[in-house]
């Protein structure tokens, strides 16, 4: 008996792109999505999708949610349609959100697939726990209330990540029941990233080179990504000609000619933030004039999965800035470290004290210039930590900002630096308070 013939036998081919940043990173609406006959996707379980290929004899599971209970889930729905067992696991890459619900899917019999880069990745983690740990904090709201998250993931402690049985450098390549499976490295979002191709399915599955939002080319506290690589691997995937694209966030696309065309706007956009920025460098700009300069053509701005609900231009500017040049940025000013205190503390003298750069802040904060706000109460806490005022603007404008973003990464960051900014002011209410 053929396993696919249980499953649904219609799919449907969803709305190309109208994705909006809730249905990109938050879990909502769970369901399983046939993509064909043997591929269906579980997406809205978990941060990132659960991708399950159907063999004759088998199930080939690619990526495995963030943690067990998210994947059981997702399990839970897929054994409605399926009971066949699980012959492999594949990691697309190293990230918490695709390998730790991973036993989930696993028994003595199940064989567990990655680049032989993973392993290495993994050990820099651990490397770098504690901070490791803060990132993942900020970046995914997880000091927020769940409801106040931009963007998030299951905190379960339970880790189900299954070190690899198999790892190659270049290719593998297998059949399974039936199914071609031909893995191949392609560098972009992590070192060890790989993507898999079924030749006859035409189907694609790009890990996290590809996802409905502007790509994350720099994270802003994580290790510069390789962009011309992350490019470079796309093309290299626009050249599969994919009948069905099969990301690990968001929905599934299908059509050659669509998935062509957002492939090549894909390549374009990172291109030419890319080219850009090293034209800035060239010219002796600074990273600020660059940050402020490159903006997307408009015929590439306007696409809806382009739009900067994970990463953003500016993001990738400093990045690739960062990537090509040292930190010297020729004013000696900072050739040397200086003590942030004592210049903000000559600042307020010169200025005479740190009411008049609060009151300047306040008109900021009037006109709606929140980040404005934010440089000049730095420098007036880094003197004056204990300014009651400047930290209650502070709020404020670090509320705003939250508000008004429509990056999950972003709104998350501020979001955060309010809720510690209104903790200080209550331990210097209470400091006030009389006994």
């Amino acid at each position: 008996m053929q396993p696919y013939k249980k499953l649904a036998a219609k799919w449907h081919e969803p709305a190309i792109y109208r994705n909006t940043k809730a249905e990109l990173w938050r879990r909502q609406n769970p369901q399983i999505i046939p993509v064909n006959r043997h591929v269906y996707a579980a997406v809205g379980y978990a941060l990132s999708n659960v991708l399950y290929v159907v063999t004759n004899k088998s199930v080939v599971v690619i990526d495995t949610t963030e943690s067990p209970a998210t994947a059981r889930a997702c399990l839970r729905d897929f054994r409605k349609l399926c009971r066949l067992p699980f012959s492999n696991v594949i990691y697309t890459h190293f990230h918490g959100d695709h390998i730790r619900g991973a036993s989930v899917f696993c028994n003595r019999f199940t064989k567990v697939i990655s680049h032989e880069l993973l392993p290495q990745e993994l050990a820099e983690v651990q490397l770098l726990r504690r901070h490791q740990s803060k990132v993942a904090s900020l970046q995914f709201g997880l000091s927020l209330r769940p409801e106040r998250r931009g963007i998030t993931f299951a905190t379960d402690k339970e880790d189900g990540y299954v070190p690899p049985d198999i790892t190659f450098g270049e290719y593998y390549l297998f059949n399974e029941g039936g199914v071609k499976f031909d893995l191949y490295h392609t560098s972009g979002e992590s070192p060890d990233h790989l993507m898999v191709w079924l030749p006859d399915q035409r189907t694609l599955f790009p890990g996290d080179l590809f996802y409905g939002a502007f790509p994350m080319l720099s994270s802003p506290m994580k290790p510069d990504r390789p962009v011309l690589e992350w490019a470079e691997s796309l093309q290299r995937m626009r050249g599969l000609r994919a009948q069905y694209l099969v990301p690990s966030h968001g929905i599934p696309v299908s059509g050659a000619a669509l998935i062509d065309r957002i492939l090549a706007n894909y390549i374009e956009a990172i291109l030419y933030v890319h080219d850009e920025t090293v034209k800035g460098i060239n010219g002796g700009l600074s990273l600020d004039q660059i940050c402020l300069r490159v903006r997307l053509p408009k015929r590439l701005a306007h696409l809806p999965y382009l739009q900067p609900f994970y990463g953003t231009v500016e993001w990738s500017v400093r990045g690739i800035f960062r990537r090509y040049t040292g930190w010297y940025d020729f004013n000696p000013a900072r050739l040397k470290t200086q003590v942030r205190s004592a210049l903000e503390t000559a600042i307020l003298q010169a200025t005479g004290g740190a009411g008049p750069l609060v009151d300047v802040a306040r008109r900021a904060h009037r006109q709606g210039n929140d980040q404005l706000v934010l440089g000049l109460t730095q420098i007036v806490l880094e003197a004056r930590p204990g300014h009651v005022h400047a930290h209650k603007l502070r709020v404020q404008s670090l509320s705003r900002l939250a508000a008004k973003s429509t990056n999950g990464v972003e709104s998350n960051l501020y979001r955060a630096a309010a809720r510690d900014s209104l903790a200080t002011l209550a331990r210097l209410n209470h400091k006030a308070a009389p006994a």
